[in-house]
């Protein structure tokens, strides 16, 4: 058994499943944001398309917009921390919301936008796996606007045995799911949805030439990651090699002697 190749939490992977299966996308959305499935009618996606250059290129969005009655949803999938996730989540909200705004429209026909963010890593102090925003007015609990939705699942909190109650943690069990042990657990869930993605999860840990083309972008993603930890540290050698220069220049202006500054120096290097 052991560890998946292909895992639903690689933000690829991700977007196929979600992408190409409507009953399972429904599903994950009526369990995210809590609403009946039935409810989701007209359901259409935006950026569906996964492009050949999305498997050599880490920097494009492989994220999941839908459009539905009264609503437009982002969904999106981030493994590592790069700082500032909150302010992104809500920089999506701002474009998403502002986008929904169809020229000759008035106000009132704003859907509610809603963004929805899986993350693999401990973003909130606390012990809960689902935070969800809204705007209040702060003493009064007053909603300012029923527009804003932000949620975050933390898929590093879900709980080691989940429960098949909760409509939501089998789908973050699925995935956050690193091994085929994890998906033979989920078989034991009595939920078509669920089974209906374990059954495509498992055909694409099958599919050779899918998990070639996995294998590309993840090469891609830790030449991106080399590339710019290079850049990274290229750019601290020359900000110590300038502000060794600022700081010379500055004692020769005070008027200290070249033997006293290389003394200084020295001094600096040993510390």
């Amino acid at each position: 058994m052991g560890r998946l190749p292909v895992r639903p939490k690689i933000d690829l992977v991700f977007k196929k499943i979600f992408s190409e299966n409507d009953n399972i996308l429904k599903a994950l959305i009526s369990a995210a944001i809590n609403i009946p499935i039935e409810d989701i009618e007209d359901m259409r996606l935006g950026n569906t398309e996964i492009l050949p250059q999305d498997v050599v290129n880490k920097f494009c969005r492989l994220d999941l917009k839908v459009i539905m009655k009264g609503k437009i949803i982002d969904i999106e999938i981030q493994l590592s921390d790069q700082g500032s996730f909150q302010n992104r989540a809500l920089y999506y909200w701002a474009r998403l919301f502002s986008s929904s705004l169809n020229k000759g429209n008035d106000f009132k026909s704003l859907p509610e936008a809603i963004v929805i963010s899986f993350v693999d890593f401990d973003l909130f102090g606390h012990s809960n796996y689902h935070s969800h925003f809204v705007l209040k007015e702060t003493e009064r609990n007053e909603l300012l606007t029923d527009k804003l939705s932000i949620h975050f699942f933390e898929l590093s909190k879900i709980p080691k045995e989940i429960d098949q109650n909760n409509r939501i943690e089998p789908w973050l069990k699925l995935i956050g799911a690193e091994t085929y042990e994890e998906l033979y657990e989920l078989d034991k869930v009595d939920n078509s949805e669920i089974k209906e993605a374990l059954s495509y999860v498992k055909n694409l840990n099958s599919d050779d030439k899918f998990k070639e083309r996995l294998d590309m972008y993840e090469d891609a993603v830790l030449n991106e990651i080399s590339a710019l930890n290079h850049a990274r540290f290229e750019g601290m050698e020359q900000g110590v090699e300038k502000g060794i220069k600022e700081m010379v220049n500055a004692m020769r202006k005070r008027g200290m002697s070249e033997e006293e500054i290389n003394e200084i120096i020295k001094l600096s290097d040993k510390k």
